[in-house]
């Protein structure tokens, strides 16, 4: 563990184990959706909003290295871990609504959230109802799918910028195609309010059953993936132009370009990261040759490789 053994025996690791109920050299293949990465020195579930930004400020005023995870999608860990300290959300999932108003914290899973909705007739969010992520990363990302996004949705939402708790209004979010402010500014998503609409229970669940099931045809859903690798950019839908080249089924050792979807990469057999990374990097050389446009990754690597 190097650098951050030294660290963490110098800032009381203890204090935070016991407190904060962290353990220690978690295996993070465990925690993300492509089922790749090596051990985190410590991994943490933090239980109320209060304990996630206490734990977000022992890290910073301790210089311990840190990262969030969600639902572990668009994530890759490098395979010998991460020197730091793990912080997922995923125990923050707590949902409270008022009429049409969702008041959803940052560690909802979105299939939880769209069920949640089909109970309550609330309709809005049924492009997303699939989208294997939590309510944080949508907003980071500005998740969208079948023409519309989840910033249309958004009334306002709670951040830590890393100093103070805020509330920001949705027309200040800057939402655009995969960008927010929260992602340009690098706030923490603590919760978020949506403005949604009444509708037909019936209508709201066919209309999620409808959109999974172009999922299920369309996407590799059966496998260890991260969802989508790449941006549409210049107009320039990735899996559509990966597929023109034959890239499908192009396998670097343990990672392959999905025989379903050129835009998915998936892990085959036994894939580390830097198996993704090459096949990531070989993608990207056979398109810029082909039409001279460098495809931008969603994908996010994290770790010391």
């Amino acid at each position: 563990m190097g650098k951050f053994c030294k660290k963490i025996k110098e800032n009381s690791i203890g204090y935070f184990i016991i407190n904060f109920n962290a353990i220690k050299d978690e295996k993070l293949s465990k925690h993300n959706s492509i089922r790749v990465g090596g051990n985190a020195d410590y991994y943490v579930e933090p239980q109320t909003i209060k304990e996630f930004v206490d734990i977000i400020k022992y890290c910073k005023n301790n210089n311990i290295k840190y990262f969030i995870l969600g639902n572990g999608t668009k994530v890759v860990f490098a395979d010998n871990g991460f020197r730091g300290v793990v912080i997922c959300t995923k125990k923050l999932n707590k949902i409270v609504q008022k009429k049409e108003i969702i008041c959803a914290m940052c560690g909802v899973n979105l299939f939880a959230l769209n069920r949640y909705l089909i109970e309550n007739s609330l309709s809005g969010l049924e492009f997303s109802f699939g989208i294997p992520g939590t309510m944080g990363g949508a907003i980071y990302m500005n998740a969208g799918a079948y023409g519309d996004e989840i910033g249309n949705y958004v009334k306002k939402i709670q951040i830590f910028d890393g100093e103070k708790i805020k509330i920001i209004k949705g027309k200040n979010l800057t939402f655009s195609y995969r960008q927010s402010v929260v992602k340009e500014k690098g706030y923490i998503v603590l919760k978020v309010w949506l403005k949604l609409k009444n509708g037909d229970k019936n209508q709201i669940e066919k209309k999620c059953n409808e959109y999974f099931s172009k999922r299920k045809i369309a996407q590799p859903l059966e496998t260890f993936n991260f969802g989508s690798t790449f941006k549409k950019t210049n107009g320039i839908i990735a899996g559509k132009i990966i597929d023109n080249l034959g890239l499908k089924g192009v396998t670097i050792n343990g990672a392959q370009v999905s025989t379903l979807h050129g835009n998915f990469i998936v892990n085959k057999n036994n894939a580390t990261m830097q198996d993704i990374k090459d096949l990531i990097a070989l993608i990207k050389m056979k398109v810029y040759e082909s039409c001279g446009v460098m495809l931008d990754e969603e994908v996010i690597l994290i770790g010391d490789d």
